[in-house]
């Protein structure tokens, strides 16, 4: 069993287990399609196909399929060889944070199967492979993934030497801090320990990061590192793989330019006022809080036949009666329905402080 560190891990059931016979190199290939199709695809059985590993053109990387399994990517030439599919389509070339991800995935496998870093030019080779190489036996796939990448192969071979330590690579080992291009996702994650990574928490910092750093930041990888960066990123709106913490070349470009949303604050709600504040009579700025965040989770709808519209101070039963809908559409509060915001609803409905 074998499971790449780096790598996000969504295993398919598209495989054949324990079927990998042995490792002779990693064969590049195109999707023809997007991270996000591909993974789905890999998922129907219909499809009979699936990959060791795939890139993103942001440099998300995922593992479908332990490399102890045998993936269906290469036909003939599965039981030998591991397989990364890369978004895109016939004719593109890598995006710089894909050929960082091939690069990490040749590097690993050299590593951990003594995979030569070096260009393999057929199957009976060892190295780095692309789908075409391996003619009809590989399914006949004769433009993948394209005369583009296929030249970019020796470029990959060049950064996995790099990360390993080989020579070959023109990454510093010791970086200027005021570089602004990306360095890889190879400088990042756990283990990591450069200059690049105090740079990262420095960034991070300004962007309102600072809450996440008990010390440093520092050179040497940590999860206050990884959990600012995962702020960062959810922040733009990513989610699932866009948000795993580790920067992309998207997320460093955003940083390093100034871009993009901020980490927001740790938000700060409105205490409980206790049992019995909601009655007749009761006229509170806490009352037109509690109807617009009614609204603006979609439980407004007895506003605008209620007297004056709301929200407003006044409680009146167009409050109560939004509480209750709001209360009825959660299981956890609907014993309570009754209109009449307790602790538990209170704390549910998460009224910023005003």
């Amino acid at each position: 069993m074998a499971r790449m560190p780096r790598a996000t891990w969504r295993p398919v059931p598209n495989r054949t287990k324990d079927g990998q016979s042995s490792i002779r190199g990693v064969v590049v290939h195109i999707m023809a399609g997007t991270l996000a199709g591909t993974d789905a695809w890999f998922r129907n059985p219909v499809a009979q196909a699936s990959s060791h590993f795939g890139t993103g053109k942001g440099g998300d990387l995922y593992q479908w399929v332990d490399t102890a399994d045998r993936a269906w990517a290469q036909a003939a030439g599965n039981s030998s060889w591991l397989s990364v599919e890369n978004e895109g389509k016939g004719g593109d070339s890598l995006t710089d944070a894909q050929l960082d991800r091939n690069a990490q995935v040749l590097a690993w496998a050299h590593e951990k199967y003594d995979v030569p870093l070096q260009v393999a030019k057929s199957p009976s080779g060892r190295g780095l492979g692309y789908h075409a190489m391996g003619g009809d036996a590989w399914g006949g796939h004769t433009s993948c993934p394209g005369t583009k990448i296929v030249a970019q192969l020796s470029e990959i071979v060049k950064r996995a030497k790099a990360i390993v330590g080989t020579g070959g690579g023109s990454t510093p080992t010791t970086p200027a801090v005021d570089e602004d291009a990306f360095p890889g996702a190879s400088k990042f994650g756990p283990g990591a320990n450069n200059a690049y990574v105090t740079r990262l928490g420095q960034m991070l910092v300004k962007r309102g990061g600072k809450r996440f750093y008990t010390t440093g930041p520092g050179p040497k990888w940590g999860s206050a590192d990884q959990n600012a960066t995962r702020a960062f990123q959810q922040a733009q709106g990513w989610t699932g793989a866009d948000a795993d913490g580790i920067p992309g070349a998207t997320t460093w470009k955003l940083l390093v330019e100034g871009k993009g949303k901020n980490i927001p604050a740790v938000p700060v709600y409105e205490p409980y006022p206790g049992d019995g504040f909601f009655h007749g009579g009761r006229h509170s700025p806490l009352v037109t809080a509690l109807g617009r965040r009614l609204v603006a989770l979609g439980f407004g709808r007895h506003y605008s036949r209620g007297a004056g519209g709301g929200p407003g101070p006044d409680w009146t039963n167009s409050d109560r009666e939004n509480v209750r809908d709001f209360q009825k559409s959660r299981p956890d509060l609907a014993g309570d329905a009754d209109g009449y915001p307790g602790p538990k609803t209170w704390a549910a409905l998460r009224i910023p402080k005003i």
